[in-house]
């Protein structure tokens, strides 16, 4: 499949690994498509392991009493590892494990990973299950040690050579490479292309199984903010809760940051979000006098997208976002239904009370200050 790599493979305390510890390690080196190394050990954790993951490994707290802990085999690990990519099924799991116990040591894991969940739907596009008992099934592969580390790993390694027969060995190579240009920080479970985020600014949107979103977030750079999620699930172990979760990233494009504070202002509230901060309930502030005749429009205009919003506001109300005259009309008509929003006040407070002079995107309805002109796709 790849000149060097080790299937590795962790049984731990938990799924956060950030608190949890590695319980036992297994890894297999592949060189030229020959097997050339074999190790595996239990490791003491240093805390007790939980009932529910002694039943499901099997690893008890009497069976690594007596174990090495993790500061004593790193050596051992790194070297096995030592210019090789890491193979592993859910490598982001495996990955972030030991990339945690190695920080703790003062140390650094600098390695290519390759995750094998993600390489099964690239080559079973056809197919929606894509966990190891999944694949055990589909391929009729068999072990008498399912989550073991080196059962797990010897469940992979029969996997790779079964769809090697199968779809021969440079389509697995090729798709392979592919993901190991693309970015081994996602999760296996992530149906959306990264790629096909734009670089724009607006609000993104992280769904699970479910039509409810689990959090909603804003950026000037929408596919780099979503990417810095993932990379830092491993560390902030909020991060990694909600990550382990999400199927799908939703997106939607504005014309500044403006347009999308207002929008993901309006969309916690609408879709009540799972992660996002729970709103709080504020003593009303004494509201200062609005500063205009009537209502304005903020125009934001970027040069990238070529996109153009109007904000158009009254008495610290947002009535609405509009793209043409027309809409334009409309949302003034609805001037009568002004709905006051605390988090609008803020945002459009902040925004009219920037560094003196006059902000040249702000228009002033009353005295039809919003010409055609301000239409037109042109820089601000």
């Amino acid at each position: 499949m790849l000149p060097c790599y080790v299937v590795l493979d962790l049984e731990t305390t938990g799924g956060n690994a950030s608190q949890d510890r590695i319980t036992e390690i297994a890894a297999v080196r592949m060189e030229d498509g020959q097997e050339v190394a074999r190790w595996s050990t239990l490791v003491h954790p240093g805390v007790p392991i939980p009932p529910f993951i002694q039943s499901l490994t099997g690893i008890t707290d009497a069976m690594v009493a007596d174990a090495p802990d993790f500061a004593e085999v790193a050596p051992e690990l790194i070297r096995i590892l030592d210019g090789a990519v890491l193979v592993a099924h859910n490598v982001r799991f495996d990955h972030g494990f030991v990339q945690n116990e190695l920080a703790r040591l003062d140390m650094a894991l600098k390695t290519k990973t390759l995750c094998t969940v993600r390489l099964s739907r690239k080559l079973y596009p056809q197919h929606k299950g894509h966990g190891l008992d999944a694949l055990l099934l589909r391929h009729g592969l068999h072990t008498e040690t399912r989550h073991r580390a080196m059962g797990d790993v010897e469940v992979v390694l029969a996997w790779l050579r079964v769809v090697t027969a199968e779809l021969g060995l440079d389509q697995v190579r090729h798709e392979a490479q592919v993901l190991l240009q693309g970015g081994t920080s996602l999760p296996p479970h992530l149906e959306t292309s990264i790629s096909d985020i734009p670089e724009t600014v607006g609000v993104y949107l992280f769904y699970g199984e479910g039509t409810r979103p689990l959090y909603v977030g804003k950026g000037v750079h929408l596919r780099t903010r979503v990417m810095s999620h993932f990379q830092s699930a491993n560390k902030v172990a909020r991060e990694m809760r909600l990550l382990q979760g999400v199927r799908r990233v939703e997106w939607r494009e504005t014309a500044g940051e403006l347009g999308a504070q207002l929008l993901k202002s309006r969309l916690v509230k609408e879709l009540q979000p799972v992660y996002n901060r729970k709103l709080r309930r504020h003593e009303m502030p004494a509201l200062p006098s609005w500063p205009y005749s009537g209502p304005v429009a903020i125009r934001e205009h970027d040069a990238t997208s070529g996109r153009t919003d109007i904000h158009v506001f009254d008495r610290w109300c947002h009535l609405a976002t509009v793209q043409d005259p027309a809409a334009l009309d409309e949302a003034l008509q609805a001037r009568q239904s002004l709905v006051f929003d605390l988090d609008t006040y803020r945002i459009l407070l902040k925004r009219l009370t920037q560094p003196a002079g006059r902000d040249p995107s702000v228009f002033s309805l009353n005295r039809t200050e919003l010409t055609p002109d301000a239409w037109v796709d042109q820089p601000n």
